[in-house]
Order: structure tokens, then sequence, then C-alpha cells
């Protein structure tokens, strides 16, 4: 019974919104996230149950955030985007710099051959990174898991250091969506609503990575910025996302044994620290220089995934639309470099061979 598509992704589902109604009546961080998250992998390693979600469900989920995070670009937000062009430049550099660490640990302290490595150590950009790994030299399964393993780093990792730095009480944040929730309006969340699906179903007709995020992203942007809708995505649907979001990490276990955990998840997570650690040190540096807060200069930094992060940011209301324009510009990046990189590394492979 278990077995059907929509049942296993129903109780997936299930296992995650129980994780994360848990987290969020202790008053953890990020509840829906890493509770989902949490419970999902738990499940995978303690039971004979597989979670996993119907790849559709994933994509309506990043519809509704890249919907999210596009309601963050308001007049007086694109009004000051002119002053993101340090923090940007800034944020590409340390990642190619956070690459180049992640590469040489895991080709020093790792079995892993250099496609493999270099894979693996992309900061961020899951999607297009697996898609493209399915194409070269690499054991695929290997690089979900370091990214998988590093974005557990990050997600749990972030909210605590934030808290730390900016004073942010999580628990109060966990709750202030329910204190005032918006009030419904027809118009403008009905128009939000229908370019959210417009978006869905063009994206289903546009091949490149992350098009699911990026378009609802920039159509709800594009709605916001010019001041045509006010509105923002109900609570409850922005929890269903989260849930999905986590839960699908957390599945992502299922297909490893303790023992490939332990043989490169460690080594990846300690990436992920280094990452924070390096995030967290240029947030402080360039604060200052750009004009802007440190904490969401550290999750624009955070070379994490763009759904995941972006997620940190609107549950946190931290700079959601400064944080998306990151992760945004990352995954163009990886997109660009990453292949003529791969084809390189692959021609020295043949020519030493």
């Amino acid at each position: 019974m278990l077995d059907a598509p929509l049942t296993r992704g129903a109780t997936t589902i299930g296992i995650g919104a129980t994780g994360g109604l848990a987290f969020f009546l202790l008053n953890l961080p990020l509840p829906w996230v890493l509770g989902s998250l949490s419970a999902s992998a738990l499940v995978t390693q303690f039971s004979r149950f597989r979670p996993s979600l119907p790849p559709a469900w994933r994509s309506y989920a990043m519809v509704a955030i890249g919907t999210m995070l596009g309601t963050g670009f308001t007049p007086d937000v694109i009004a000051r985007s002119g002053t993101w062009a340090v923090s940007l430049i800034v944020m590409t550099l340390l990642s190619i710099a956070f690459c180049l660490f992640a590469y040489a640990t895991f080709r020093r302290w790792s079995d892993m051959n250099r496609q493999t490595a270099l894979f693996a150590a992309m900061p961020g950009g899951l999607s297009v990174v697996t898609m493209l790994a399915e194409q070269h030299k690499t054991e695929v399964n290997r690089v979900v898991l370091c990214h998988t393993a590093r974005l557990v780093v990050l997600l749990i990792s972030a909210p605590l250091l934030i808290q730390w730095i900016s004073g942010i009480d999580l628990a109060d944040a966990n709750r202030a969506a329910f204190e005032a929730p918006e009030a419904l309006d027809l118009s403008g969340h009905g128009a939000l609503a229908l370019v959210a699906v417009a978006s869905w179903f063009v994206a289903k007709l546009v091949r490149f990575p992350s098009v699911m995020l990026l378009l609802p992203l920039l159509s709800s942007a594009i709605l916001h910025a010019t001041g045509l809708v006010t509105v923002h995505v109900p609570i409850t649907l922005s929890i269903i996302a989260q849930i999905v979001i986590g839960s699908g990490v957390g599945a992502r276990f299922a297909n490893y044994t303790f023992r490939q955990i332990a043989r490169d998840g460690w080594l990846a997570a300690l990436v992920g620290i280094v990452f924070a650690a390096g995030s967290l040190a240029g947030a402080y540096l360039i604060a200052p220089l750009a004009g802007g807060e440190v904490a969401p200069l550290f999750l624009a930094y955070l070379p994490g995934g763009a759904p995941e992060l972006g997620v940190v940011a609107l549950a946190l209301m931290i700079d959601p639309a400064m944080v998306a324009a990151h992760h945004v510009l990352r995954v163009f990046l990886i997109v660009a470099l990453l292949p003529y990189t791969a084809g390189r590394v692959s021609k020295r492979d043949s020519i030493i061979s």
C-alpha cells in the first residue's frame, strides 16, 4: 500500500509535518524545515519505510518559495539594490574560494576522483550539479550525499549564528507569522496565485536548472517592484512548502547506509562548518563597506541551496530579496562555469590516462 508514489509521498509529508510541529512546540529554530528534515532522516535510518516525494511536489514547493522570495522586491528594496554590487562581487569571490577549498579537501582526505570531488565541492546548485554529474565520470550518489550533509550543517548553524550575531529571538520568530496574519485580499492574492500558476506552467516548458524557483521569483518580484501587488503568500502555504523542502532533504538519506554517511558525510559536514565560518567572517568584514547588516550578508554568502536558505531568510524575515539575489547569481555562475570546468578536468584525466 505504501509503495504507491502518492501514498508514500503523503506519508512522508505526514512524518515531516509531525517533526515540524514537534520542533515548533519546543521553540526550536526553523521548526518546519529542520523538524521535517530531522523526522524524515531518522525514519530512513531506523525503519523500513523509505520516505520519498513525487518530483512534482518539490516543483510546487519551489514555485511557492520563489513567489514568496519575490514578494520581498518592494519599490524600496529595488531603490537600494544598487548598493548590492560590492556584496555580489564578494559573494562570487567567496564562492570560488569555497569551491577550491572543498575540492582540495575531498581530493586529499577521501578517495574521490577529480570529477566527483569537483561536483561535490560546488557551492550550491544541487539540481544542476546532479544533472551534469550524471553526464560525467562521477559517483553521483557521493556528490548528492556531500551536498546534503553540508546543507544540513548550514541549515542548523545558520539560525543559531544569526541569533548570536543579531539577537533575534528564534521562538518569537517562529510565532510572529501567526500573531498578525495578513487578511485575504481576493484581487491581490488572486493575481499572485494566477502569476504563480502561469510561472509553473511556463517553467515546465523551459529546460533550465532551478527554473521552477527562478521564474516565479522573477514574476512575483516584477509584480511587487511595480506596486501592482503588495500581498504575500498565506502562512499555511508557506509552512507546507517548508515541510516539503525539509522532508525532501531528509528523504535523501534513504539511499545511504550509516557506513556511507560516515565515509563522506563527516568530511562534507566539516566543509560545511568551514563554509559557515568563512561566510560569517566575510559578512563581518564587508558589512561596513557595503552599508549592510551582518545577518543578511551571512545568509547571502552561505553556499547552500537557494530554496533552503531562501526559506531561512523568509522564516526569520532577514532581507529575503537581497539574500535571494545573491543565491540566484550563484546558481547562474554554477550553470555558466561548471560544464566548462568539468570538461577541462575530464580532458586532463584523459591525457593522464
